[in-house]
């Protein structure tokens, strides 16, 4: 075997054995579970891949909260104030996020209308973070708007 196809086959049985072993675990769990179990696979896997970091997936799963989050902007009020805390702490938990309120204040009628829509995981960010992957998406629902991240996941 050369090299190249050693390769390819080694990602195809990895691929294969990944997939046999979630469907032998999908079958005996619960169904509440199984987003739970295919979730933490699909990290673990984008990880390996160097797709998404390490630090942000427990950013995610700890909910980065700011110790000292300091005043809500007035223009930023529509964001529920035990919200805010958290706000601060992902712009702090990800070099993505560093100029997040920032541009929730020069952009905070977009922001709102977001904010308040009732299927926020499937609208479009505003102009600043439009091109955010869904994995970014997932870190400021957990932030923003947490009654929505099973809907994203799903």
């Amino acid at each position: 075997m050369t090299p190249r196809t050693l390769k390819a086959r080694v990602e195809e049985l990895i691929s294969s054995i990944t997939y046999e072993g979630f469907n032998y675990i999908r079958r005996g769990t619960f169904e509440r579970h199984k987003l739970i179990i295919a979730t933490m696979l699909c990290f673990r896997i984008n990880i390996r891949k160097k797709i998404i970091i390490q630090k942000e997936v427990d950013s995610l799963i700890r909910k980065e909260v700011a110790l000292e989050p300091g005043n809500q902007p007035e223009s930023l009020k529509f964001i529920m104030e035990s919200a805010w805390p958290a706000v601060k702490g992902l712009e702090s938990s990800s070099k993505l996020f560093e100029s997040l309120v920032s541009s929730m204040e020069s952009e905070a009628l977009q922001w709102r209308k977001w904010y308040m829509d009732e299927k926020a995981e499937s609208v479009e960010l505003p102009r600043a973070f439009k091109e955010c992957s869904l994995f970014h998406r997932l870190l400021l629902l957990r932030a923003m708007r947490p009654d929505r991240l099973t809907g994203a996941l799903v």
